[in-house]
């Protein structure tokens, strides 16, 4: 049986590639709206399994027919917490459809839940009757700081900008405002983007619609915009980001 770890780029689906790169490939599912950061991360991982684990280690790359940014320009609609379609459309669903290539001889999904969050296990996999989906780290009693504890002891416990706290998206809606203005100081290219998007989906709606709290994003740049700190000072590098689910980061 075929065996994939579900990668995200965070502490716990960072562990299981450490703890079972040996026998499993993995699969990060690209909206096309991450950071840069998040492809590098990719790269580091993958990187550290081939020269430790096994050679032909990978994690395989997939997308939806379009990314998510585009779903939105189309839509003139934002993800929001009441509609998750970033995570339904853009994660769980090409996934199961890169699963669908193994329906006659059935493969397992590890998933990166870990021992804290063992009633958790509900809600974002499980749909696929040809797949034995499995919480390893959980299975095996480890919690976050467990996972942290092994990923430092190898080197690659995560240390992200301080925008990426609450996800690997540019744009996800988790952010906070002091995380958008972190990335409006420290990475104003991908802020730019975010900012854009935010004024191309405004259509006939009564009032301007905001992606954060009523808070345009071009207020937030104009905002930090005479900040006399420098940005290292007020938004230091994080190195245990706060989970946000399954595919966001941990």
């Amino acid at each position: 049986m075929k065996q994939f770890i579900s990668f995200s780029g965070g502490v716990e689906s960072s562990t299981m590639c450490v703890l079972f790169g040996n026998k499993a490939d993995a699969i990060f599912s690209d909206t096309g709206f991450e950071h840069d950061e998040i492809y590098k991360r990719i790269d580091l991982v993958e990187k550290w399994v081939q020269n430790f684990h096994r050679a032909d280690f990978k994690i395989h790359r997939i997308q939806a027919k379009n990314t998510l940014i585009e779903e939105i320009r189309y839509r003139k609609f934002y993800p929001s917490f009441k509609a998750r379609f970033c995570t339904g459309d853009y994660k769980i669903k090409p996934i199961d459809k890169y699963l669908d290539k193994y329906k006659d001889e059935g493969v397992t999904l590890m998933i990166g839940l870990n021992a804290e969050e063992i009633d958790q296990r509900t809600g974002n996999h499980g749909n696929k009757k040809f797949v034995n989906y499995s919480y390893p780290l959980a299975d095996n009693g480890l919690n976050r700081a467990a996972c942290i504890t092994i990923l430092k002891k190898v080197g690659l416990n995560p240390e992200f900008p301080a925008y990426m706290r609450r996800g690997g998206c540019i744009g996800c809606y988790y952010k906070s405002k002091k995380e958008y203005e972190a990335m409006a100081l420290l990475n104003p290219a991908e802020f730019k983007v975010v900012e854009n998007l935010e004024e191309e989906i405004q259509d006939k709606r009564e009032k301007y619609f905001s992606i954060k709290d009523g808070i345009k994003m071009r207020e937030i740049r104009e905002g930090v915009a005479n900040m006399i700190f420098t940005p290292d000072e007020i938004y230091p590098t994080i190195n245990d980001a706060t989970k946000c689910g399954v595919f966001c980061n941990r």
